[in-house]
């Protein structure tokens, strides 16, 4: 077992679990968006349901998410769908700059990705 702690999770029964995993900070020069802080704790929440149940846990994620943005818990999303350019600067914070070089740099014409709605109107 690695250095996560699975809170609850069994395949075998349908239920919700969380698992939450302790991270070192790393090269700060990656684009990886992570905290400040030099450990920080990854949180999985592993959702249960069917096909037909998928608005449901899309709206539990945004109540948890409109939850921590109220109470000042910072975090990241992994493989976030932001809607807008100001949710991507906040989402890379401190980077954001690095970032727009790196597309400047690597994607001058800014033909990758442009379903992240991240350079559209800059």
């Amino acid at each position: 077992m690695g250095p996560w702690v699975p809170l609850q999770y069994d395949v075998a029964t349908p239920m919700d679990g969380a698992i939450v995993a302790p991270i070192q900070r790393w090269d700060d020069r990656m684009s990886a968006v992570t905290p400040d802080e030099d450990i920080f704790y990854c949180v999985g929440l592993l959702h249960s349901g069917s096909f037909d149940d998928w608005q449901d846990l899309d709206n539990q994620n945004k109540e948890i998410l409109e939850f921590c943005d109220r109470a000042g818990i910072k975090m990241k999303q992994y493989l976030p769908h932001y809607k807008s350019k100001e949710d991507w600067i906040k989402h890379f914070g401190s980077k954001w700059n690095n970032f727009l070089e790196r597309k400047a740099q690597f994607d001058p014409r800014m033909i990758l990705s442009p379903g992240q709605k991240i350079f559209n109107s800059v």
